[in-house]
């Protein structure tokens, strides 16, 4: 009924149609308000978010195939908002991330995985990997390794205590900055897993070129694994190629003895 109300129901069908991934046109329709809506509501309760009594972490533990030994865990991010409840990062990390409120966020997830990791190792003398997710945001902050270093010097933590995980896109991205902070991280002796391998736009080219240390198979393969003859042959291509470019394997979500055994 308004100029202004056309302009912006036009505004929200650009950015779903911006959203899908190919060039194309979208009709507007009364959810993307909905959805508009819901995004407007994280952003303002992001913002005022007490990250310390909000946010948790829990941590998923990885264990060697054949002794089932511990050697490590990856910190996963937990949202109990007093507003919304349980908001899954599935929800708030891209809403997050699309107005840079993942930088301070990322910033309280690596200071308390940091703590927690070096307070387990240095008290029960052992030397457990935490990996943590990190945005590609970070890697454009000034001075992102030297604060990594420092807070590493900071808690005692040895290198081959921090896993950093990055996600394929990522890692394929070619500018030459991204390819100075592998390096970068390479140089500070932590280990560096792409997340989620398998599903996204896997390329050999950046494996081999970065000093890349462990492929994370997609859960979503690992699930069907024990059903699904193609899923598997997948992962053991993966798992393959991983052990003749000498690279470490974690297949995520392992949760029955099948899918163990496999």
């Amino acid at each position: 009924d308004t100029r202004s109300s056309l302009f912006q129901m036009a505004d929200m069908a650009m950015y779903h149609a911006k959203s899908q991934d190919a060039t194309r046109y979208a009709f507007y329709s009364g959810w993307y308000s909905e959805g508009m809506h819901r995004r407007h509501q994280l952003e303002m309760a992001l913002r005022k978010a007490d990250y310390d009594k909000e946010f948790t972490l829990v941590y998923q533990p990885q264990f060697l195939c054949a002794t089932r030994k511990l050697v490590g865990m990856e910190a996963l991010l937990r949202w109990e908002s007093p507003e919304l409840g349980s908001v899954s990062p599935g929800e708030f990390i891209p809403v997050a991330e699309a107005t840079g409120l993942i930088l301070p966020i990322c910033q309280w997830v690596t200071q308390t995985a940091f703590t927690r990791i070096a307070a387990w190792n240095h008290r029960l003398g052992l030397s457990l990997r935490m990996g943590i997710n990190f945005s590609p945001k970070q890697f454009d902050v000034a001075g992102f390794i030297e604060s990594l270093r420092e807070k590493m010097r900071e808690l005692a933590i040895r290198p081959a205590w921090i896993d950093v995980e990055i996600t394929e896109n990522t890692a394929m991205r070619t500018e030459a900055s991204m390819e100075e902070m592998l390096t970068g991280l390479a140089a500070l002796g932590v280990s560096i897993s792409i997340d989620d391998f398998g599903t996204g736009y896997s390329s050999l080219s950046y494996i081999k070129r970065f000093d890349i240390d462990c492929l994370k198979i997609a859960k979503p393969l690992v699930d069907n694994i024990a059903q699904d003859d193609g899923d598997a042959k997948i992962v053991g291509a993966i798992i393959l190629m991983a052990k003749t470019m000498g690279l470490r394997t974690i297949a995520e979500g392992v949760e029955d003895e099948d899918q163990l055994a496999i």
